[in-house]
């Protein structure tokens, strides 16, 4: 029997009824593993504003004290409601159980898997979880628990904090600055710098990182010292080529499809005596002339049309 299935049965068999717990009374020992989301916070004070608190938050007893394992966000709704109290679940497990069940729940939650990251290194470092143990115990491999606690060893402490706080996106930190400090940590603390001043969308972040990794050394200098640089120069790009297709209109581009295809059927002409050739397999040459046919009558379908339009 795993440690997770073990711990399930413990669960059901210590649950208790919500009570209500002095927020004050609360030790929030995990708030560190967890990335600040004020919308979501905004979401939970109007949902509490106008039903309550439904779902109640999960501790483990210290004491006269609550560890708090899960809910932290709603903790956040309910202080900023200036609510003194919060319905909490607390069972006889202990920290490590509790982490566990954390980990076992992501079919049920979204979890950031930088908070999967912090809980597997607690389990790690603060209990002597082997990655091994953690991985038998929650159902999932080892390869996976590695390459998730690989997310914090990519990342500075002061990159961490940022993320954590909400100041960074998780998807610039784990897509972005992670990969870019195992090659180049320099590189990474001054774009990590620059993002933490000037966000950049999830989009505008990806075409910036594909764009560094095609570039020579100097080019990804001058990309790092000032990342808008990119932006800016897409954006000039998309505006003049919209700008010539306004100008040129559909006659242009209809012209600029065509150069196209010339181009291809040029290409085909000097591939045709390595494709078509005596002997050929029956079945292929079926294949290759079908190809041609099939372009054949798209090319009769616009002469048919264009003989239909007066001059």
């Amino acid at each position: 029997m795993t440690l997770w299935v073990r711990y399930r049965i413990s669960m059901e068999k210590n649950q208790t009824s919500p009570m209500e717990i002095e927020i004050q009374s609360l030790t929030l020992r995990y708030s560190h593993t967890r990335v600040a989301k004020p919308k979501v916070v905004r979401m939970l004070m109007s949902s509490m504003d106008r039903y309550g608190q439904i779902t109640p938050v999960h501790c483990v007893m210290e004491g006269s004290q609550y560890v708090l394992m899960d809910g932290y966000l709603r903790v956040d709704a309910l202080k900023g409601l200036g609510k003194d109290t919060v319905r909490a679940n607390a069972g006889d497990s202990d920290e490590q159980q509790a982490l566990l069940q954390l980990l076992g729940r992501t079919q049920e939650r979204q979890w950031e898997a930088i908070e999967q990251a912090w809980i597997i290194r607690e389990l790690a470092d603060r209990f002597g979880y082997r990655l091994r143990d953690i991985a038998r115990s929650i159902g999932y491999d080892t390869s996976w628990v590695s390459r998730r606690m690989s997310l914090l060893d990519g990342l500075s402490q002061d990159l961490l904090t940022t993320v954590c706080s909400g100041r960074m996106s998780v998807f610039a930190a784990t897509r972005v600055l992670v990969p870019l400090a195992r090659a180049n940590r320099a590189h990474a603390e001054k774009l990590c710098d620059y993002l933490t001043e000037n966000p950049m969308s999830t989009r505008d972040l990806s075409e910036f990182f594909k764009h560094y990794q095609r570039s020579n050394r100097k080019t990804r200098e001058l990309m790092i010292q000032d990342p808008s640089l990119l932006a800016k120069a897409l954006k000039s790009k998309d505006e003049k080529a919209l700008a010539e297709a306004c100008k040129d209109g559909p006659e242009g581009e209809w012209l600029k499809d065509f150069a196209i295809v010339q181009a291809v059927l040029k290409r085909a002409i000097k591939r045709l005596d390595a494709v078509m050739y005596p002997g050929q397999d029956q079945e292929d040459r079926t294949r290759l002339i079908r190809a041609f046919e099939d372009a054949r009558l798209l090319m009769e379908r616009i002469a048919e049309k264009m003989t239909k339009v007066e001059p």
